[in-house]
This record gives structure tokens, C-alpha cells and sequence, in this order.
């Protein structure tokens, strides 16, 4: 049987030929509302990225059987129409773990060794003036810090950030501790990392605090004002969870206010952002466009991991990585 697959954007080619096999395979003109309302209803399958799948267009699907979620947090598609209508969803919770903590390392780097600031110095010319480098360095406040020894507080323990506190131990030397909003005591033990009773002493010990959480109702502006008062004044934020985990007006006013030192954020609450963002106009902030998980590998392991996922449910066998599993056996 030939199953009817849509994609609404296009993934790697590795997945795209898996589909191939099994059936016939579209990418929509665009992944806008509008758009997929005009055709959804003829196709068996449809797999997503970032891009939302909302009720109206879910029930739209008269004929879908399995939702694939090209990547982990499925906060962007519409779960109480899916599990309605009796959709399966899968995704891929394991593809992008290495690319995410690399990302997470990159950006502690970048921040703690002042990169982005000491490459706009030197393009500007600051540097142009009689001294050696590393004397106008010092003389011009652009000193920076060690990883080694810091401490790395991990708000959530799942696999990326046990991945982060795996790089920050045996790469950096650094210490890890964390709090798991879903996670208990001993199993954080077990990941070698020193567990916190919550959140507030995550933030006030840890030198880089780095935020690995879906996101839910419980988790919405998790990390708000009195959280980021909490933290070391030379402290650092990072960011590649979702964009609603962190209160971005909170965060600007810290990053003003220099109650911690920088951040880094790889997402944003509305994607994409919009070109007067507020975190544009910010010095002490690197920002990224959801980029954590854009690695060769991991787009190729999302890619295959959702498309196996999608035809494992069109012929009628059990997923991998079958995320409402629950749901649709209550």
C-alpha cells in the first residue's frame, strides 16, 4: 500500500528517501495555517519541524494516522486534537542530544572568553594604539574567565543536560549540579551530578546556569525576576529549551540592570523573533536562531528517527519513540 506523507517543511534527504519507499511524499509550499488547511486532508502522515500544527488544522487531517515531530519538544503541535482524534505522535528524543550540549559548551566559551566582544573591539579599531596585545587587552577591561573549576547548574537533568554535565566534568573540570523538575534525587545522583532541593539554590550557586526543560504550563517563565535576582551577579544564562522557559522581559531588565553578567539564547517565546527584538539592542547577550540542534549528524538522525517512527505506525507496528503513547491507551 502507497501511504499519502506530507511534509510541511523539508528535512534531510537520509529521511526523505526512507518515505520514498513507503509511499508518496510532498513538501508544502509553506508550513503556514492556510496552507496546510488546503491540503492536509488527503495525507496519511505528516511530519513537522518547528512550525505549528494546531487544532483547526490537525481536524483538518480526516485521514491522518501519525504525526512525526522532527525533533523533541512537541509544544508546537496541538496534543488534545491529536489525542481526539486518535493521531499517534512520534518524535525524536535521542537525535539531537550531542549537537544541543555542544552548542551549550560553545556558548560558555563564547561568553566566559568575551569572543563576541573582543572581535567587534578589534574590527573597530579599538586595538590601534601604541602597546602589545595582551597589555592593551587588560588596559582596555577585556580580561576573561576560566571554565575549569566553575560551577554548571543544570535546571533539568534529561539526557541533553546529562550529556552538558558529561562535556563540563571530563572536558572542563568544572562542577555540576542541578535540580530536576521531573527528575528525583537518586537518578540525578546516578548521572554524577550533585542534586539540588530546587530551582532558587540551583541559581544561587551556579556560575553558568543552563536550562534543559520542556515546555509546559508548569515550566511558562520558569526563570522570572526573583530567579535571575538569585544568581551571582557574574553569573551566566543559557538557553536552548524553548523560549517561553525564560521571561524575556525579566531577562532584558537583568541583562540592563547587570544583575548577571550575560546569556546566551538559541530560542526565542515567538519564532521567529522580530527584527526590534529587545534582546537586539543588548551587548551582553549572544543570540542564535534556534540553531543548537542544526548539526550534520543530528539532522540526519531527526531525520531518519521521525520518517522509521512514521512508517513504523502506517504498517502498523509499534514506534520507538511513540510520545503519546499514554494518552491514547487511557
Amino acid at each position: 500500500m502507497a501511504y499519502k506523507i506530507l511534509l510541511s517543511e523539508k528535512i534531510n534527504s537520509a529521511g526523505m528517501e526512507i518515505l520514498e519507499k513507503v509511499g508518496e511524499l510532498k513538501i508544502a509550499p509553506d508550513p503556514s495555517e492556510d496552507t496546510i488547511l488546503k491540503i492536509i486532508g488527503e495525507y496519511d502522515a505528516i511530519i513537522v519541524r518547528s512550525s505549528m500544527l494546531t487544532a483547526k488544522m490537525i481536524e483538518a487531517g480526516k485521514n491522518l494516522k501519525v504525526i512525526g515531530r522532527h525533533g523533541s519538544g512537541t509544544d508546537n503541535i496541538n496534543l488534545l486534537a491529536a489525542n481526539k482524534q486518535g493521531i499517534v505522535i512520534v518524535n525524536t528524543p535521542e537525535a539531537n542530544v550531542i549537537s544541543v550540549a555542544e552548542h551549550v559548551l560553545a556558548s560558555m566559551l563564547m561568553l566566559c572568553k568575551r569572543f563576541k566582544e573582543v572581535d567587534l573591539a578589534l574590527r573597530e579599531g579599538l586595538f590601534d594604539q601604541p602597546g602589545s596585545l595582551p597589555g592593551l587587552v587588560t588596559k582596555l577591561g577585556y580580561n576573561n574567565i576560566e571554565l575549569n573549576g566553575k560551577t554548571v547548574g543544570l535546571i533539568g537533568v534529561g539526557k541533553i543536560a546529562r550529556c552538558v554535565a558529561k562535556m563540563c566534568v571530563n572536558g572542563f573540570n568544572m562542577k555540576v549540579i542541578g535540580c530536576g523538575v521531573f527528575s528525583k534525587p537518586d537518578d540525578i545522583k546516578r548521572a554524577g551530578i550533585e542534586p539540588c532541593d530546587n530551582i532558587e539554590e540551583v541559581a544561587s550557586k551556579a556560575d553558568f546556569l543552563t536550562i534543559h526543560v520542556p515546555l509546559t504550563t508548569s515550566t511558562k517563565d520558569l526563570i522570572d525576576e526573583r530567579i535571575l535576582r538569585m544568581m551571582k551577579s557574574s553569573a551566566y544564562l543559557i538557553n536552548t529549551s524553548r523560549g517561553g522557559v525564560v521571561n524575556e522581559n525579566d531577562l532584558v531588565t537583568a541583562l540592563k540592570e547587570n544583575t548577571i553578567a550575560a546569556a546566551s539564547v538559541d530560542v526565542f517565546e515567538n519564532e521567529p523573533p522580530r527584527k526590534d527584538h529587545p534582546f537586539f539592542e543588548l551587548d551582553n547577550i549572544l543570540v542564535t536562531p534556534h540553531i543548537a540542534a542544526m548539526s550534520d549528524s543530528a539532522l540526519n538522525r531527526m531525520a531518519v528517527d521521525v520518517s522509521q517512527g512514521v512508517i513504523d505506525v502506517l504498517e502498523g507496528k509499534s514506534p520507538k519513540y511513540f510520545f503519546n503513547k499514554n494518552d491514547l491507551q487511557k
